[in-house]
């Protein structure tokens, strides 16, 4: 688990400190605030601490740090994530599983970090990282861009899901909370994915539908089935969802996010940063259904605001156009 983290001097980020919860957290804000940014950059660490000495990968701790940051943000110099200003060094703290680990550079950085203290194991879990787009029509796209032409185009967000994707489905019982998130997600859906060769299909009874002329929504819940099913998700992994109402309609939305809550109670931890109102009031309405506390940060201008939705909805900005929204229509209903 994602236990603290610092981010200081990340691009619009200037100092930003947390103490995310086991279960949901939410990042909102308005466009350019970094939510995204902050998502990829814990992603980035996570991953570093799953994939470094795993296997017979004999890379160190740094040099995955280093690969990780560079195909994530595909930048020609990692110096350039350090906020603007003469002297500063982007710093990232963070405790994971109990273990510490930090990183540091300045504006100068080509592709290596300055410092960097490595924990004193790996994770043992995969973690995942689902983009506001979905990846399966684009996958031989994404492979091509990085695996035959190396270039810049598809970060690591996509590439690693592409991967996580590909595993074959396990056989034998899963958790059950993973197993009835399952059964959730395949009534809401109405089929499964299914791969034949190197193409994708959503299977629907007994038509196979390409995935090129299924629906976006329905890819993107496939995903999270799919990656249920061959076990890349399980009880110690975190799930970082940017926008997870994209191409979803209000009603999948709801379903989508009681499924999320399923896995949280059985030890996924998850990061969501969103745009919708709709969003926060389903999972407000969560925290009083099921007794949780959701975590909620609010970036600002490059500063960190945080609070939890079982207290109530925060000041932001999103939230203050949806109410100043339904203050219209009252009033207009109204004949005001």
């Amino acid at each position: 688990m994602l236990e603290t983290f610092n981010i200081k001097n990340c691009g619009p980020l200037q100092d930003v400190q947390w103490t995310p919860g086991p279960g949901f957290n939410v990042l909102i804000g308005e466009n350019d605030t970094g939510k995204t940014l902050l998502l990829k950059a814990l992603y980035t660490l996570v991953r570093t601490v799953e994939e470094y000495g795993r296997g017979s990968d004999y890379r160190t701790f740094r040099q995955v740090l280093d690969s990780k940051l560079t195909w994530t943000f595909q930048l020609k110099k990692i110096g350039d994530l350090v906020r603007k200003g003469e002297g500063k060094r982007l710093q990232v703290k963070a405790t994971i599983d109990n273990q510490n680990v930090f990183y540091s550079f300045g504006q100068s950085a080509e592709k290596g970090v300055g410092e960097a203290l490595e924990p004193d194991s790996p994770r043992k879990a995969s973690s995942i990282y689902l983009p506001a787009k979905e990846v399966l029509s684009i996958e031989a796209i994404i492979r091509q861009s990085r695996e035959i032409d190396k270039q810049f185009g598809f970060d690591d967000t996509y590439y690693d899901l592409v991967q996580a994707v590909n595993k074959p489905p396990q056989m034998g019982k899963n958790w059950k909370s993973f197993a009835d998130a399952r059964k959730g997600l395949g009534n809401l859906l109405g089929g499964r994915l299914e791969q034949s060769g190197k193409e994708w299909y959503f299977v629907k009874g007994k038509a196979w539908h390409p995935v090129f002329v299924t629906a976006e929504g329905i890819k993107k819940i496939a995903i999270l089935d799919r990656l249920l099913s061959n076990r890349m998700l399980t009880p110690e992994s975190i799930l970082f969802i940017d926008e997870p109402e994209a191409a979803l309609h209000p009603e999948a939305i709801i379903k989508f996010l009681d499924m999320l809550a399923l896995l949280a109670g059985q030890g996924v931890q998850i990061f969501m940063a969103t745009h919708s109102y709709f969003v926060l009031k389903k999972l407000q309405i969560l925290t009083a259904q099921k007794r949780l506390s959701v975590p909620i940060m609010s970036l600002s201008g490059g500063q960190a605001f945080t609070s939890d939705l079982k207290d109530g909805m925060p000041e932001n900005p999103i939230v203050d156009t949806s109410i100043s929204l339904y203050e219209q229509e009252l009033e207009a209903s109204l004949g005001k």
